[in-house]
């Protein structure tokens, strides 16, 4: 419709022109308007001739009538084309009558309404099981209503689920629903939704008027048009000027009441017309409260009952002294309305029965070293803020031990081998962990496989010019570093330089000469205390970098003290006895490292394309899965064809001749109709007896169901052909199913790019299971500690960041609930405490709080977890989905606990076998020699539970164990030449004359 400053050009209505020649019409074909004036028709042109119109569709203004007319024809068309054709007639449905004022307003409502509806016939992206998209056509649509609780709470959210039709899968249907079916962007935008909307639909200028759809669309899609009467205009504007004529010519407001009579107080008043009161957003008892104060001057009494009959109650009475009395309805508050869940967390009220959190325990309370009675052997001196290294090297190894060639451990058994010190045992899992480590940093060929900073020594240029000046030469007689590295030995400059510093080690003087600690590593001397050599020279080349010096000069200055020259013996001794907290250090700093090398990166990579090859198979399972699916349906179909042609009516002859004997004998007198001879005598009795004989007759139907078909009644081969084909479909399913399940456990162990956590909690709490992804439950079963049956089986909980403690928890009170009409706040009828949040957290997590990050917290026991559960809230946004995703791992949360709980308490079931405690945890392939094998069957294995472990993995894969590398043949020789006796194959032997185990 053309738009003339901003309203549609009225058209002027045809005239009836006599059938006389004598008179001339003019008309205009673009409207249809007939003049018989010419002048008439002449301003008429020149009118729309002028350039003052817009097309309303377009928006293009500064146009004749004319174009603008054509504009919009054109446009029209073209958006009747490209808009959708089924979304037509619900999007005028749902526009009729509406009586949203601004377009843009009704434009946000109904893409929002539409955007996740869809209608039979659209051409839309379906989502498939396991992530595949196909383009289909719509077949049919099923809508399930909301299901609301009495509570106000939403039981099911309504959605709807459609069959849709694969265009490019010939004959292959899908049912999906509206979270996995998508509309192209470019079918559906609210540019278009809006052009749709000018092209088909018009409004009056008026407020409150209804938006309307064209006749033309209104028939179409037979669409109602007549305008309910509470949406029909209520006056024009000369109604209402004679309205007001009229009032000022009667005696005021209080000369009328609703009901037509006159006040006594007034005098005589003409009549007045009544017309209908115009519609009003208040409510009637509001416009009865209104009326109330308005009749309060006029010395009416008002009564706070309530009354019915007239929109004001009853019709005013008079009372004793003659004046009325005015019954009106109170106001009454409109209901809250229900809140709709999950909300947010903190959003909710505490717990009206006082549930708590469990309370948590501390890595640094843990039991490292127990007897088996449980009481602790030792102190545990772990710091609190290296909980998150002890965690992730143990993840990090366990996830990654396949390309590690490493037997996973369970988590206590690694703290307990961080814990063991000694100068004549051995501990295997320290001796493995680092060696494999150290072989994944530097390969055979030599080549550092991650980046460290530089560190070069200096030339013998260098050194000559340096005895020369006699400046820089080092009172001990070390090989210094240059630059940085020269003033940290101690060594003072003549140019200027920076003044000379304390010296915290001596790592540097461990190599001299062309041998480094990557020459030892290429060829694998690992063996007494030749690793941790090797660790002193690779952490003292990291320390080069300022970011980890300040963690490694600690672990450096107690290998290798400032104070005292540096062996190989020395350096492994000081290692067997170094503290806890520095050996995680190193680990960690290793672990860091052999994330960037190739070992771990290629295993990742191995494990994405497995995952894709498990994706793909899944696919086809679910597909041949579906097929089956189908298949059965056809079959229980025809089953339900055929079961009345093979279903007896009448009793077996077995069942038969045993009622005749039951009958003859007395026992039963049973006629064939199931009625009692005695019924008339006893109708108790026989109401028992026609009970019990239902009950044995559908006893008798359910075992005719479960039995074989050989079993049967004779029936129809076609029958019997059918029960096979449905027996064979069903077992094909399970099958399916299993290699489902089956690759859904493959996918979960590969996934090792990063470790998922379970879900937060109300306070931004971090929850994991470290079992989760990665690796099997429960460990490796082949690994050496497989007996554990648990690999971590406790719940961590990790403390939140400090943007969440500074946006959510520093808050002075909790977020407050919704609020109704009126401000208060409500929560299902109850008004919430108003604490803080910082104080509702200490009281709910039983003073158990963790307060940054780097605190961590965990809960062991099958009745914590409970708690845990009974303590989170489903209607939460954050715990919903922790609670979800517990509920999905609990099964082996809770055995992994139990299994936990056994091992630890010495539970014969869970103790090693008997010849690796013989062993001592040295067989097959142990680094230990005949008198650590003595020392080790000295200690008590059941409380060094570590000493068990062995890397089973690599003695059957290499023969041989990481620490147990045999050196190159060129090394025998040097081996020789250092006393250091070779055993009858040629390869060396222990300082304590025992053959090594390879």
């Amino acid at each position: 419709m053309v738009l003339y400053k901003r309203k549609p050009v009225q058209i002027i209505p045809p005239k009836d022109i006599p059938d006389d020649r004598d008179k001339v019409a003019w008309q205009i074909p673009e409207t249809g308007e007939l003049f018989t004036d010419r002048q008439a028709y002449d301003e008429r042109m020149s009118f729309y001739t002028g350039k003052v119109f817009s097309c309303e569709i377009t928006g293009h203004m500064n146009l004749t009538f004319f174009e603008a007319l054509q504009s919009e024809v054109r446009e029209g068309e073209e958006i009747l084309k490209a808009f959708p054709e089924p979304l037509k007639e619900p999007v005028l449905r749902k526009i009729q009558f509406s009586t949203i004022s601004r377009i843009d307003a009704l434009v946000d409502s109904l893409h929002e309404h539409f955007k996740t509806d869809f209608y039979p016939g659209e051409t839309v992206t379906a989502f498939l099981d396991g992530g595949e998209r196909a383009e289909a056509l719509i077949r049919e649509k099923t809508m399930f209503p909301e299901l609301r609780l009495p509570n106000g709470e939403i039981q099911r959210k309504g959605f709807s689920r459609y069959i849709v039709k694969l265009i490019n899968k010939a004959d292959e249907e899908a049912q999906v629903d509206n979270e996995h079916i998508n509309r192209d962007k470019k079918t559906f935008t609210k540019a278009m939704l809006r052009a749709f909307i000018k092209n088909t639909v018009s409004r009056e200028p008026w407020n409150g008027a209804p938006w309307l759809v064209k006749d033309e669309f209104a028939r179409k899609y037979k669409i109602g048009q007549d305008v309910p009467s509470h949406l029909q205009r209520p006056s024009t504007a000369a109604d209402r000027k004679a309205a007001q004529a009229r009032r000022k010519q009667g005696s005021g407001i209080g000369a009328i009441l609703t009901n037509g009579t006159a006040s006594p107080a007034a005098g005589p008043s003409p009549p007045v017309e009544i017309r209908p009161a115009p519609k009003s957003h208040k409510s009637k008892n509001q416009q009865a409260m209104r009326m109330a104060r308005m009749l309060a001057p006029m010395d009416q009494e008002t009564d706070g009952n309530s009354a019915s009959g007239t929109p004001f109650g009853d019709s005013p009475t008079p009372d004793a002294s003659g004046k009325g009395v005015f019954k009106v309805t109170p106001i009454t508050a409109p209901a809250p309305k229900p809140i709709k869940y999950p909300i947010e967390d903190l959003a909710l009220p505490p717990s009206a029965e006082g549930r708590r959190r469990p309370k948590l325990h501390r890595l640094s309370e843990m039991v490292v070293v127990q007897n088996g009675n449980g009481s602790n052997q030792g102190f545990n001196g772990i710091d609190e803020n290296l909980t998150a290294f002890y965690l992730s090297t143990w993840v990090f190894l366990n996830i990654y031990c396949e390309p590690l060639v490493l037997d996973s451990f369970t988590f206590d058994d690694y703290v307990q081998a961080m814990f063991f010190k000694s100068d004549e045992i051995d501990c295997d899992m320290l001796n493995e962990i680092h060696c494999s480590l150290l072989k994944a940093i530097v390969n055979e060929q030599g080549n550092l496989q991650c980046q460290l900073p530089e560190m070069e020594y200096e030339d013998e240029e260098d050194e000559e010019e340096d005895d020369q000046d006699g400046e820089n030469s080092s009172p001990n007689g070390e090989v210094s570093i240059k630059e940085g590295h020269r003033h940290a030995n101690g060594n003072d400059t003549s140019n200027g330089k920076s003044a000379p510093r304390e010296k915290k080690h001596r790592a540097g003087d461990l190599f001299d000469g062309d041998d480094t600690w990557i020459k030892q590593l290429k060829i694998r001397n690992f063996r007494n205390g030749g690793w941790q050599v090797i660790m002193c020279g690779l952490l003292h080349q990291l320390s080069m970098d300022t970011r980890f010096a300040p963690d490694i000069e600690p672990i450096l200055a107690f290998l290798a003290p400032p104070d005292e020259t540096p062996s190989q013996e020395s350096v492994r001794t000081r290692y067997g006895f170094m503290d806890p907290n520095l050996r995680i250090m190193a680990t960690h700093m290793l672990a860091q490292l052999t994330h960037q090398t190739r070992t771990v990166r290629d295993y990742m990579e191995e494990c994405s394309e497995e995952m894709t090859k498990h994706r793909k198979e899944k696919i086809e399972h679910q597909r041949s899965r579906k097929q089956l699916l189908e298949e059965l349906k056809s079959l229980e179909d025809d089953k339900k064809i055929l079961l009345p042609e093979n279903t007896p009516k009448s009793p077996t002859p077995e069942l038969e001749s045993e009622s005749r004997r039951s009958s003859i004998d007395g026992s039963q007198d049973i006629q064939m109709n199931g009625v009692d001879s005695e019924d008339e005598a006893e109708p108790n009795r026989a109401g028992l007896r026609r009970g019990n004989d239902r009950k044995r007759k559908r006893g008798e139907e359910e075992k005719l169901k479960s039995e074989p078909v050989s079993k049967l009644p004779k029936t129809s081969k076609q029958f019997q052909k059918v029960l096979r084909s449905i027996d064979t479909v069903k077992s094909k399913i399970k099958k399916e199913e299993a290699d489902i399940q089956s690759l859904d456990e493959d996918l979960r162990q590969a996934d090792c790019s990063r470790f998922k956590c379970l879900g937060k909690d109300r306070y931004w709490n971090t929850y994991y299971w470290f079992e989760r992804n990665g690796m099997p439950y429960g460990g490796l079963p082949s690994s050496s500690t497989a007996h554990a049956k648990y690999a971590n089986a406790m719940i961590w909980i990790q403390g939140p960041g400090p943007s969440e403690r500074q946006g959510f928890l520093v808050e002075e009170c909790a977020l407050p609930p919704p609020t109704d009409v009126d401000g208060d706040i409500t929560m299902n009828g109850a008004t919430p405490p108003r604490i803080p949040v910082l104080e509702r957290q200490e009281i709910e997590e039983s003073g158990t709080t963790l307060d940054s990050p780097i605190q961590y917290g965990y809960i062991s026991t099958p009745t914590e977890l409970a708690a845990l559960l009974s303590w989170l809230d489903p209607k939460g946004i954050r715990e919903r989905k922790l609670i979800q995703a517990l509920e999905n791992y609990k099964k082996h949360i809770l055995l992994g606990m139990e299994n936990r709980a056994r091992y630890l308490a010495g539970d014969p079931d869970f103790a090693p076998p008997q010849q690796d405690r013989d062993m001592g945890g040295s067989g097959g392939g142990g680094t230990g020699s005949g008198r650590q094998t003595r020392a080790k069957a000295a200690v008590d294995l059941r409380v060094w539970r570590c000493l068990t472990w062995r890397n089973d993995s690599m003695v059957e894969e290499k023969g041989h164990s990481h620490y147990e590398h045999p050196l190159p043949k060129g090394k025998k020789k040097a081996a020789q030449m250092k006393n250091v006796p070779l055993n009858r194959n040629g390869k060396p032997v222990s300082r304590q004359g025992e053959r090594y185990n390879f």
